[in-house]
């Protein structure tokens, strides 16, 4: 008897050590929101609905691009199902004064809108969240770049973040994300991802920025335009993504200079998503944050 249970439990061990990973991604309300903002049938999207049952959507088909200044869903949606043009109000690297562009949001106007969606008040500015002691001596700090308060290693943040935290880091401009979960929490396996069969618990973020498709997929967009009001609007560099975080920028396979960023990604969905590295090593200063 004892060595038949033996074989029964060899046998389980067996099975479950064969078994993919299982996802753990759970409905969330931050989720709900910002999944909206990717395109049509985005993959973490795609999967976030048959994991949690949830019948997320995106308001756009090709997703929320990238706009200097832009906080207003309202705006953006008022020609909605299209896109809305706005001028842009200051000259930047990637934006000319009085020019015209297809409105979005800025990082911060995305993190702000997915934050209300979910009933959390807004956060601070990008360099108070990192740089004000009080946030630290609050608790809102859960790891930052000071002596003593690093993080530990990548593939153990996923124990202690929540989604819905949010990472803001400076490498030259400041930049806020949005933890969502990792690889195995949606599924991917080794077998489905080789390339990323070591980092399948590296932290995941969802963001809106800079990005190697967005201006591609809106020139696009507005060269088949024939409405008179998209003559002379300008693409935008970027959009809403999902980018993971803790690769060597060299490690991606794929390492591409798009206008004047430089990005390294990895093709996912049958080759289909360039899921970008972001380069958090390289950032002076930073915090993972949560709301109180």
């Amino acid at each position: 008897m004892l060595k038949k249970s033996m074989l029964v439990v060899l046998v389980l061990t067996v099975l479950m050590t064969a078994l993919p990973a299982v996802a753990e991604v759970e409905r969330s309300p931050f989720l709900d929101a910002a999944f909206q903002c990717l395109e049509k049938d985005n993959i973490f999207q795609r999967r976030y609905n048959e994991i949690t049952g949830a019948e997320v959507t995106s308001i756009f088909d090709l997703g929320i691009p990238y706009y200097f200044g832009g906080r207003y869903m309202e705006r953006m949606t008022s020609r909605a199902p299209e896109h809305s043009k706005y001028k842009c109000w200051e000259t930047t690297k990637f934006y000319r004064k009085d020019s015209f562009y297809i409105d979005g949001f800025d990082c911060s106007g995305f993190t702000q809108w997915v934050y209300a969606q979910a009933g959390m008040p807004a956060h601070d500015s990008l360099s108070n969240m990192i740089l004000k002691w009080e946030y630290q001596r609050n608790g809102n700090h859960l790891y930052n770049h000071r002596a003593g308060f690093e993080m530990p290693p990548y593939d153990q943040l996923k124990d202690t973040l929540q989604v819905g935290d949010l990472l803001v880091a400076k490498d030259g401009a400041r930049h806020i994300m949005m933890y969502i979960g990792t690889l195995a929490d949606y599924g991917f396996t080794a077998e489905e991802v080789p390339e990323l069969a070591d980092y399948l618990d590296y932290p995941l973020v969802i963001h809106c920025g800079p990005s190697p498709v967005y201006g591609a997929r809106f020139q696009e967009y507005l060269d088949n335009q024939e409405d008179p009001y998209y003559n002379n609007v300008k693409t935008t560099n970027g959009g809403v993504e999902v980018s993971i975080l803790g690769i060597p920028m060299k490690d991606a396979p794929i390492q591409e200079h798009v206008q004047i960023t430089d990005y390294s990604y990895f093709l996912i969905d049958n080759g289909t998503y360039p899921l970008t590295i972001w380069d958090l090593p390289s950032c002076t200063s930073f915090c993972w944050f949560r709301m109180n």
